[in-house]
């Protein structure tokens, strides 16, 4: 009966709890792990596991391809990694933003929550350790509106050397 082996009354109750997942939107998230594998169709791809303060794992994949390199840089940007930096193991423990959107329905009609995008901490959800700054975010400044006036401006009519030849 090697099944039951070790299976008590506290045992069972100190397991954890049954299927955590990413929440829709924001989710504060560390890299546990990042594997290099070859897609079903081929391609090499990374693949990223998630997990949150609550046990939740959540995989996401960088396949080689058309936005590959736009991919990693978000990953990077995201999990304050070095630009370029190929060393998976030093990755391990990083911290970021994982934002979730509701995936398609699998075979089985279950749809499951997935990655959408990687973003940095911004100031509002993370305080920087002592002697690090925070990263500031840019906001371009917003044009002035004119004062609407209530007579319609008529186009120019100045003689600007133009000359419509097109035929309709």
């Amino acid at each position: 009966m090697g099944f039951w082996n070790n299976v008590t009354s506290q045992s069972v109750a100190s397991a954890r709890d049954g299927f955590k997942e990413f929440q829709i939107g924001d989710n504060t998230a560390v890299v546990k792990s990042a594997v290099e594998k070859v897609s079903e169709s081929g391609n090499d791809m990374l693949v990223i596991t998630f997990e949150n303060d609550e046990g939740a794992e959540i995989r996401h994949y960088i396949v080689d391809g058309e936005f590959k390199q736009q991919k990693l840089k978000q990953f990077y940007l995201a999990f304050n990694i070095p630009l370029g930096s190929q060393n998976i193991n030093e990755w391990i423990g990083k911290s970021g933003i994982v934002v979730c959107k509701q995936g398609k329905p699998n075979s089985n009609g279950n749809a499951y929550n997935q990655v959408s995008y990687l973003r940095p901490r911004t100031p509002q959800n993370h305080s920087a350790p002592a002697g690090r700054s925070t990263p500031q975010t840019y906001s371009a400044p917003r044009p002035q509106q004119q004062p609407a006036t209530s007579q319609a401006q008529p186009y120019p009519t100045g003689d600007d050397e133009f000359e419509d030849n097109i035929p309709f």
